[in-house]
């Protein structure tokens, strides 16, 4: 999919922050909570200074996405995941950098603008007074689908926003085909090889069920391949795929439907089950055998895959992700902005290798110690081959897990970092090709002395900097996105 030739402004679309008096309190001055703050402009930009040079072959747009506000008027919200969503579109061409941030104006965001207060509860913060529902801003990812692109939440259908001016065109069940009442992920996969994408959802009825889907390329509308039956509502964040199959984990926590029918916010209502075992269901893209569930223990949350390969007999699949803590991974997203300090949650990239036919799984711990966590890897070779895959780590803020200051390489033999100064936080990385077949490695920063976002540009092998954007102002650093380069 080509990506725009030119980053144009939609009539009447104000340079400046559209949403008002958002006022903010007094609040942790973690190092994380200030990369994370309420943004401070919307519109056009261009980078106030670059130091080194942007390759000239990196051409396309770097969109990203994560919560924009992090105070509703007069309300703090607290959790990590709390705030509408706010995109940015990162232009290359001819080795430079051009800009566009704008917040995706939702019918629940139209409202609360209208009102001047807060009218919805957030993931992690109650809407003080009665509350109109539930509020799922689109605030994640950002992917490439249908002849269009959608900005995701994980509890509200897909959001169909304008490529070039970031315009939200509203949301989008895929001519029908996506299952009513039933979430989206906020990472779909597209297979390298046939260019289908997948996804999966939950049904919100009184016997849940996981259901997966294929969007084959060049299609508008899916096609429902699996369902399993789940028992229960659980907060799954990723998948992966592999050349022949779908792996889901399900983890050990539940979200209670009695804590939200009692006005509890979605944070409030996730439920620890320790003594249960880590599911993992497995189930053939093609859809010709039910799918399989496998048990194993310990029971940690597995927020981010980083990538899988199946064997050559398909009878193993070899599974590498980030394994989290459960109850203390929610409990230190959840303090974000309510904590002084953060404990780290213990976490580590496994390596599983799950054998199909005689359900069973096998793990292997790949790191320790320092927290890890927003894998990232070359799409073109997601579920096929096992190239090298990139992530962020914690060593120097013992108090501070959410505050990533180090990016790894791991090529399957071993480790290479690069580390932050002191006072800069780093988001997640990715791969992006250029036009010479080759690849670099992006990622926003943010640094505290200036108060002010940048965007590295580094070599994919060895991590050096090849490239620093300075933009002039800070921005959130978000949580997800997705690279679209140029055509023709």
């Amino acid at each position: 999919m080509a990506a725009a030739s030119a980053l144009r402004l939609a009539p009447g679309f104000a340079a400046l922050a559209s949403h008002g008096p958002w006022t903010a309190k007094s609040r942790p001055g973690r190092l994380s909570y200030r990369a994370f703050r309420t943004v401070t402009r919307e519109g056009p930009w261009t980078p106030r200074a670059v130091e080194g040079e942007i390759p000239r072959d990196l051409c396309g747009t770097l969109y990203r996405n994560g919560p924009g506000q992090k105070e509703t008027f007069d309300v703090p919200l607290g959790h990590l995941f709390d705030g509408d969503a706010y995109l940015t579109a990162l232009r290359f061409a001819e080795g430079r950098l051009s800009g566009l941030s704008r917040f995706v104006m939702t019918p629940e965001r139209k409202h609360e603008l209208a009102s001047g207060r807060m009218r919805y509860h957030e993931f992690g913060t109650r809407c003080p007074g009665r509350a109109l529902g539930f509020k799922n801003p689109p605030n994640i990812n950002v992917f490439p689908m249908a002849d269009g692109h959608f900005a995701l939440s994980e509890g509200a259908p897909p959001v169909l926003i304008d490529p070039d001016t970031l315009e939200c065109l509203g949301a989008r069940d895929f001519a029908g085909s996506w299952p009513a009442r039933t979430t989206f992920t906020a990472h779909p996969k597209r297979d390298p090889a046939t260019g289908d994408v997948f996804a999966y959802g939950m049904t919100m009825t009184l016997f849940p069920e996981l259901v997966l889907g294929r969007l084959a390329a060049g299609e508008s509308a899916f096609a429902i391949f699996a369902r399993a039956p789940l028992g229960g509502v659980y907060p799954v964040h990723d998948f992966m795929i592999t050349q022949s199959y779908v792996v889901v984990a399900l983890p050990p926590v539940y979200i209670s439907m009695w804590g939200l029918l009692r006005g509890r916010c979605l944070a409030e209502s996730i439920v620890a089950e320790p003594h249960k075992p880590l599911r993992i269901l497995v189930a053939r893209k093609d859809g010709t055998k039910p799918p399989v569930t496998i048990e194993s223990h310990p029971a940690n949350m597995i927020f981010h895959h980083c990538n899988a390969v199946e064997s050559e007999d398909g009878r193993t699949i070899r599974l590498i992700s980030i394994e989290t803590e459960a109850v203390a991974g929610f409990r230190a997203l959840e303090g974000w902005g309510r904590a002084t300090t953060l404990a780290h949650p213990k976490s580590q990239m496994t390596e599983f290798v799950i054998d199909v036919e005689a359900k069973t799984v096998a793990r292997t711990a790949l790191t320790e110690g320092a927290p890890i966590e927003f894998p990232a890897i070359d799409q073109r070779g997601l579920g096929r081959r096992m190239d090298a895959i990139y992530a962020l780590r914690t060593f120097d803020a013992p108090d501070d897990p959410l505050a990533f200051d180090t990016i790894t390489r791991w090529d399957g033999a071993g480790f290479r970092e690069s580390r932050a100064r002191r006072g800069q936080v780093f988001g997640e990385p990715v791969v992006v090709p250029d036009a010479a077949g080759g690849a670099w490695i992006a990622h926003l920063g943010y640094e505290a002395d200036r108060d002010e976002t940048f965007l590295d540009i580094r070599d994919p092998d060895d991590l050096r900097l090849v490239a620093r954007a300075w933009f002039g102002f800070r921005m959130p650093l978000g949580f997800h996105g997705h690279y679209v380069p140029d055509v023709g």
